[in-house]
């Protein structure tokens, strides 16, 4: 079992890094090993964000108290400056703004000194000092979180047409192909991958403390250690369907909505699990999982996109098609169905449209009519 982090060490390391950011000696190297560090777990991203949000807040609280002497109890409605309206500026001085904390450095940045009014209760001044404060540090809180979108995880996208590769903090690499949206987070316990659409090949570190698990809809992909790619097919009542190729290692593919069994310590099971070994090709249905294994070759045929080729071996035109619009905002479209069973191979680059269609309109009986937002085929 992965040992407790210690929430103190945690603490001073997101210090040490805030420390650093500030002091103005920043590199991108130093910034690549604190988005590892950042990303690396949750308890960083807490510590760091409470850091610097109470930063923030003290920053905001010493641009309050300004102009006021130490020692001083500012009265009732004293506070009430634009910050907080409703109150008097005190002893007429303008209400304090961001820009009386230019050029003020981290080492120069105090709060103000309020002291404690006499009797048993604290002054009022006190009391809405301090819920001005806790309002300030909450609200810089949720703006951080929302703007960093740190309990999200972080989204990764290519438009039509692109290709990327995303390094994750663990070692593992992500591969886009066109048109796809990932959202990554990783946590102590798991590494969570959300397909939002698209598709996406994974390099999967090994952590077999934290399984990696690719999540679309009510489907899971889980490994450990290995190579596969999930893509997303289908649309409309079967939107949400995934293919599943794996090359490297082996997966478990689920599918279900969890359900938590009564009595069981076990947490949450499944309607049902299978099990993909290399070179396995599975296609989900709304019931089943249609499996083909021990098709190497095929796998890597199905993954040529990542090289930026699409490879057809007998493959009908309107199949053929369907690929290639995947990757241009022109679409073609199979105007006439008596063609679209027509078989067609060979190996063509995914940005190269244009060859395609010369192939078609001349080994095949085929016509290209060319129009300002689509490519129409028709028997000739």
């Amino acid at each position: 079992m992965k040992p407790a982090m210690d929430s103190a060490a945690v603490e001073e390391a997101a210090a040490r890094w805030f420390w650093k950011r500030d002091s103005g000696d920043w590199t991108d190297a130093d910034q690549a090993r604190f988005d590892a560090w950042l990303h690396g777990a949750t308890a960083h991203r807490i510590a760091y964000i409470r850091l610097k949000a109470g930063w923030k807040g003290a920053a905001r609280m010493q641009a309050l108290g300004a102009g006021i002497p130490a020692g001083v109890i500012p009265s009732p409605g004293a506070w009430g400056d634009r910050y907080f309206p409703g109150g008097a500026a005190y002893n007429g001085l303008a209400p304090a703004d961001d820009r009386g904390l230019a050029g003020t450095s981290s080492s120069e940045l105090s709060l103000p000194k309020v002291l404690p009014s006499a009797g048993t209760g604290a002054h009022p001044a006190v009391r809405n000092w301090a819920f001005a404060a806790a309002a300030l540090l909450m609200l810089a809180t949720g703006l951080y979180i929302h703007n960093a979108d740190l309990l999200h995880g972080h989204q990764y996208s290519t438009p039509i047409g692109g290709l990327d590769t995303v390094p994750l903090a663990d070692g593992s690499r992500i591969t886009l192909n066109t048109d796809t949206r990932i959202r990554v987070e990783l946590s102590d316990t798991e590494r969570r991958i959300e397909l939002d659409k698209g598709e996406a090949f994974f390099e999967v570190a090994k952590d077999p403390a934290r399984a990696f698990v690719v999540q679309v809809n009510d489907k899971r992909v889980t490994a450990v250690g290995t190579r596969f790619s999930v893509r997303r097919v289908g649309d409309g009542a079967r939107a949400g369907e995934i293919e599943v190729v794996v090359t490297e290692g082996r997966v478990k593919l689920e599918q279900g909505p969890p359900a938590f069994v009564p009595g069981s310590k076990a947490g949450p099971a499944v309607g049902s699990a299978t099990a993909l070994d290399a070179g396995a090709v599975a296609r989900t249905s709304r019931t089943e999982v249609l499996v083909r294994q021990g098709l190497a070759p095929e796998a890597e045929q199905l993954l040529s996109w990542r090289t930026g080729f699409l490879v057809f071996e007998a493959t009908t035109l309107a199949d053929a098609v369907a690929e290639f619009n995947r990757y241009s905002t022109r679409k073609i479209v199979v105007a006439d169905p008596s063609i679209a069973a027509l078989r067609i191979g060979g190996n063509f680059r995914s940005s190269n449209t244009d060859a395609f269609l010369w192939l078609l309109q001349n080994g095949f009986p085929v016509d290209v009519q060319y129009h300002d937002n689509r490519i129409v085929l028709t028997r000739r």
